[in-house]
């Protein structure tokens, strides 16, 4: 148990140091990026750390394997330098021992993960694309389950479905007028993004008046509006950033109107994994840390630590890749890096003991 508390306080003392390091690398590139955008409408140097600053815990749930694996590697990098490891391991520790105990205190890291990332993570990215998306354009515009809506002016603007290259299918055009009055309605089956403008095709216009209600039909027609595709690009929530529960719902709706859901998924599976990735990234470090020979300084272990990670998120990307290209089912291409190192972790431990 005092072993435990021990090594349970230089585990997340230092995960946690890992990852506001990390965590303020990356929100300082995001910070940079975004000043590109300063001056578009009212979106200022405030309006840019406003943003930067909602992200943060997205960024923190991405990156808490990367800071785990940098943690774990520095802990048991300081206890093998000062030969307190060599120490705990000839008390008759083994190391199966160690990493249960370790997995103990990785508990409390895995469950704030989960708390940010389920609870805190999804709703601060939607407020920061929404700030963003009102500062630059003037326009507010969400991505629910129910399409993507926009406003401009009087005019409310509901897309079921965006496709690559500038496409649209199944948009609805509510106008209202002064009185806040439904005066027509507008249903395109498909529109395109061409020069500057939208061209609508498949039109079938309502006009709604006080005496009757008259409805025309047209094959094309010109849509000028503010609506641009970066603002729709801007909208759109990334399967990532959503919770387990929204991915849940969103998979749902896309399969009940026959829509490629295969993004989505891999997301959902990817929020299921990442604990057990938490737990591999901390069992790893057990294999890698060497509590005999010589010490080793702490800058060479959180290299190798940070390395480790690099590695095995670009593992995760290039598996979640060919798992859209050749169809490979989700589960599979998202939980096979995790499983590779669980694997080796096991071997690794069952052999040294």
């Amino acid at each position: 148990m005092i072993l435990d508390r021990y090594l349970g306080r230089s585990l997340i003392a230092t995960s946690l140091m890992a990852l506001f390091v990390l965590v303020a690398i990356f929100s300082f590139f995001s910070f940079v990026d975004q000043l590109d955008d300063t001056g578009v409408g009212s979106y200022g140097v405030f309006q840019a750390v406003q943003y930067v600053a909602l992200t943060v815990p997205r960024l923190c749930f991405e990156l808490f394997p990367i800071a785990t694996v940098i943690g774990s590697m520095a802990a048991l990098g300081m206890l093998a330098n000062s030969s307190e490891l060599a120490v705990i391991r000839t008390s008759g520790v083994s190391r199966f021992q160690l990493a249960v105990s370790l997995l103990k205190s990785g508990t409390i890291i895995i469950l704030v993960s989960i708390l940010i990332g389920e609870l805190i993570a999804p709703h601060s990215e939607r407020a920061a694309r929404q700030l963003r998306s009102v500062a630059t354009t003037q326009q507010i515009s969400l991505k629910t389950k129910h399409g993507f809506w926009s406003r401009d002016g009087n005019n409310y603007i509901n897309i079921q479905k965006i496709l690559p290259g500038e496409k649209l299918e199944n948009i609805n055009i509510f106008e209202f007028d002064e009185n806040k009055l439904l005066r027509s309605t507008i249903h395109a089956n498909n529109a395109e993004y061409d020069k500057d403008k939208w061209i609508l095709e498949d039109i079938t216009q309502t006009t709604i008046n006080e005496s009757e209600i008259t409805t025309v039909q047209y094959e094309a027609a010109e849509w000028e509006v503010l609506l641009k595709p970066e603002v729709i690009n801007m909208a759109t929530v990334k399967p990532h950033r959503l919770s387990l529960y929204g991915l849940y719902s969103y998979i749902h709706y896309l399969r009940a109107n026959n829509q490629s859901s295969g993004l989505y998924v891999q997301a959902f599976w990817a929020k299921i994994i990442n604990p057990f990735t938490i737990m591999a990234m901390i069992l790893l470090s057990i294999c890698v840390v060497k509590c005999e020979g010589r010490p080793v300084g702490l800058g060479q272990r959180v290299f190798i630590g940070a390395l480790i990670g690099i590695l095995f998120h670009l593992m995760n990307q290039v598996s979640g890749h060919l798992g859209i290209v050749y169809n490979i089912p989700a589960f599979i291409s998202v939980s096979l890096p995790t499983l590779l190192v669980l694997g080796y972790v096991y071997y690794e431990l069952k052999q040294q003991g």
